[in-house]
């Protein structure tokens, strides 16, 4: 099996969280290996990105670059600040997971990054507090939509109990109150200002969105709609085996719909089996199964 094949396989077996975990990782990984390119050339670091990702607090600036509004939640300040926001999405994931759909965790994780943002720019437009503060007015960074995740899971189910620590048992809701109660006693003073705003804004849209499913009102139904014609426009159509024949050529013709019929049965299965990877991972399929897969990859 070609390595193409097998990275498509592992990535649709992944789920929601995992996905988003994985381009957050291989975004940093361009970016670090740019930035690391760049000063080797130039003798000073790159700025490129926070440059033209990074939302900025000064609404002027932001005007001219409201793609910041979403592309700050894919860019992370180093190593670390990646590595704890993965490892935090990839747990309450799989909470969120357990009661969710996937289409419901990316509605919720982009909610979490929009409402990040906005709360972000109306702390530094609206408190005089923050007009001077010595900091860089930046933000960058996937908190907002992993902080909304939390909260949602915290809202739905709050007695479920968790593992701090993986050794102490809490209710989720006390774990999503701590959290929160951290962000706001963080506000005054400290290098992350903007980012508890923005964790505040991930908490608020969290509670928001399961308060509101709960009473009947699904207020990401739009979002989702508009997730399913995105997904639809960049996923390449497939190309109909069958291929057009000629009345006189009765042989031909019959040969021809022969091999598109075996092309598209074979299709057929390839897709129902990468549908059941989809679902239960690779792991899940039978020896046989596994076969046909390595010898299609082959063959393509």
């Amino acid at each position: 099996m070609d390595t193409k094949t097998r990275l498509l396989m592992m990535y649709r077996g992944f789920k929601a969280p995992e996905k988003v975990i994985a381009l957050n990782i291989a975004i940093f990984l361009v970016m670090v290996v740019f930035n690391a390119i760049y000063f080797l050339f130039n003798e000073y670091p790159s700025t490129i990105f926070g440059d033209f990702f990074a939302i900025p607090a000064d609404l002027g600036e932001f005007i001219v670059k409201p793609w910041t509004f979403v592309t700050y939640g894919f860019i992370h300040a180093g190593f670390f600040h990646l590595l704890f926001n993965c490892i935090g999405l990839y747990f309450v994931g799989r909470i969120f997971m357990y009661y969710f759909t996937e289409k419901q965790f990316i509605t919720v994780y982009a909610y979490g990054i929009f409402a990040g943002s906005a709360v972000f720019l109306a702390a530094y437009n609206i408190f005089p507090a923050l007009a001077n503060q010595p900091f860089a007015n930046y933000l960058v960074g996937a908190s907002g939509g992993v902080v909304a995740i939390t909260i949602a899971g915290a809202t739905y189910a709050p007695n479920l109990i968790v593992n701090l620590f993986g050794i102490l048992p809490v209710k989720y809701w006390i774990i999503g109150l701590l959290l929160t109660i951290s962000y706001i006693a963080s506000i005054q003073g400290g290098s992350n200002i903007g980012g508890n705003f923005a964790h505040l804004g991930g908490a608020f849209i969290g509670y928001f969105y399961i308060k509101q499913l709960q009473k009947g009102k699904d207020i990401g139904i739009g979002f989702e709609r508009f997730w399913e014609r995105l997904v639809a426009y960049f996923t390449p159509k497939k190309k109909s085996p069958l291929k057009t024949v000629y009345k006189n050529k009765q042989n031909k013709r019959s040969t021809t719909n022969k091999s598109a019929q075996t092309a598209s049965e074979k299709q057929r299965k390839i897709d129902a089996i990468l549908d059941k990877i989809s679902k239960s991972g690779y792991d899940s399929l039978t020896k046989a199964e596994k076969d046909f897969l390595f010898k299609a990859g082959k063959e393509n």
